[in-house]
């Protein structure tokens, strides 16, 4: 294989600072994107702690979680989307670029409609769990209206990922804070029993959520077939099924289905089974405030990550990996400073932190420690979003996806397992530091993955053997 580095281009120092410019303005949007669905939680959790119930303010993260086991193998299938379309776009093959978003909105509805038929079944899942009955109660009052959002949800994240592929990421930020404005407003109504509403506790924050998502979901169907996008994209004439592009986005996106699923339901199974059932409410109540905490470090680095899938895409359609090199070492050290200040005041304050939510002297002397491993850890996280999202631009999802699958596992169920039964007197902090373990692992893996340059040999809109390295030359190709 001739790799991009056996001719470099001769890069200018002006090349370099657009480059650099170019990351920040795709990036920038996408942190906000990713960071306003983050807040859409967090604030359904602030909102919850005023109505000074443990067990709602135990049950809300388990819940969330269950819905998340399921929608994230639709999420991480039409997160391809992105990948397809930034390409697209680089090869300047703009009636597939909405074509794609199309198949993923089809998708979207499967998904949904699999989800109505999944309800019935949670009360049985939720009571196997084993948590208190009180927590229990509150679970099934919220996961059994979230289970409504995955269709919305989705085809939301299917539209976004479109116009984050042709390099618009704003229509995707304002559609998410436009989002969050709606689930607050009809949250607080539905929780509190505002207006003359009956007050619904934990329920109306689900319900705000779905009202969010369905906002969403109309708004960026409203802008995907406006006039703009219609002359430049053709998407009011590409809505019909392509068995072909669904095929596409089975085959790069499916992969990361499975790693997004297996992820969620680890995460959740270390959340409500390793921690939440051997330890009791107060190891639970710690980790989900301190939850809070680490979705502001790594939903905007997922934010940057999937503003880097795109970058990375187009460079890739447009037959320059050179310049998809020098886009990931930028966006690696952007959320590699970004996560590395968050680590500073987790180590400096994690306990006055926690005490913002919950002041119990064992839920803050927990929630410390775990915040101690957060601020370790997320070094790495930065390092492994940001490799695994440049994977993804590049097509790449197979092997990072099983490699992290198997280390989810091994790693964080195994090793969470064997701590929190062997070294009980850790409490929750025992699992912790199996999860930390884990990431640092995985992000070291998604460095060398890159670094081997294997992903320019995949080829997803041009079946032939030629190395897209030799595609066109680098510098027959203007810098973005």
């Amino acid at each position: 294989m001739k790799e991009a580095s056996e001719k470099p281009t001769l890069v200018t120092r002006a090349q370099r600072r657009a480059e650099l410019k170019h990351v920040v303005a795709m990036a920038i949007p996408m942190v906000v994107t990713t960071s306003s669905r983050a807040l859409m939680d967090i604030a359904d959790y602030v909102m919850i702690t005023r109505l000074d119930l443990d067990a709602a303010q135990a049950a809300i993260l388990p819940a969330q979680m269950i819905m998340w086991s399921y929608i994230v193998v639709g999420l991480g299938i039409v997160s391809v989307v992105n990948t397809f379309a930034s390409q697209c776009l680089g090869k300047k093959q703009h009636r597939d670029c909405s074509a794609y978003a199309w198949q993923g909105i089809y998708f979207s509805v499967i998904i949904g409609v699999f989800g109505l038929a999944l309800r019935p079944y949670l009360p049985a899942l939720i009571n196997w769990i084993g948590h208190e009955p009180a927590v229990r109660e509150m679970e099934i009052s919220y996961a059994s209206v979230a289970l409504l959002t995955p269709g919305p949800t989705l085809a939301a994240a299917s539209i976004a990922w479109f116009f984050t592929g042709i390099h618009k990421p704003s229509v995707a930020m304002w559609s998410a804070l436009e989002a969050n404005v709606v689930n607050i407003v009809v949250s607080a109504v539905l929780i509190f029993g505002y207006g003359g509403f009956e007050p619904m506790g934990i329920e109306g924050a689900a319900w705000g959520t779905l009202a969010g998502v369905c906002y969403r979901a109309l708004r960026l169907l409203a802008t995907l077939l406006s006039k703009k996008i219609n002359d430049s994209y053709h998407s009011r004439s590409t809505w019909l099924p392509c068995w072909s592009k669904i095929k596409d986005l089975l085959r790069v996106g499916f992969p990361c289905g499975c790693h997004w699923v297996s992820e969620v339901v680890v995460w959740s199974l270390f959340v409500t089974v390793l921690i939440g059932s051997k330890f009791g409410m107060a190891d639970l109540i710690a980790t989900n405030t301190a939850w809070q905490y680490m979705r502001l470090a790594f939903m905007p680095t997922i934010g940057v990550g999937q503003a880097l899938t795109a970058l990375v895409g187009k460079s890739i359609g447009s037959g320059n990996p050179d310049r998809a090199i020098r886009e990931t070492t930028i966006a690696a050290w952007i959320t590699i400073a970004y996560m590395g200040s968050l680590s500073i005041i987790y180590l400096s304050a994690g306990g006055y932190l926690i005490s913002l939510f919950n002041d119990q002297p064992e839920v803050v002397a927990l929630g410390g420690r775990i915040m101690i491993c957060a601020a370790i850890f997320q070094l790495f996280d930065a390092i492994g979003i940001s490799y695994n999202s440049a994977l993804r631009g590049a097509g790449d999802t197979f092997v990072p996806s099983a490699f992290f699958v198997v280390s989810t596992w091994v790693i964080i169920i195994g090793g969470g397992w064997t701590a929190a039964t062997f070294f009980p007197e850790l409490h929750s902090l025992g699992p912790w530091i199996a999860a930390s373990c884990f990431i640092i692992i995985t992000s070291l893996f998604l460095w060398w993955r890159w670094r081997s340059k294997v992903w320019m040999k995949i080829h997803l809109l041009t079946p032939d053997d030629t190395d897209i390295s030799t595609t066109a030359s680098p510098a027959a190709v203007p810098s973005t």
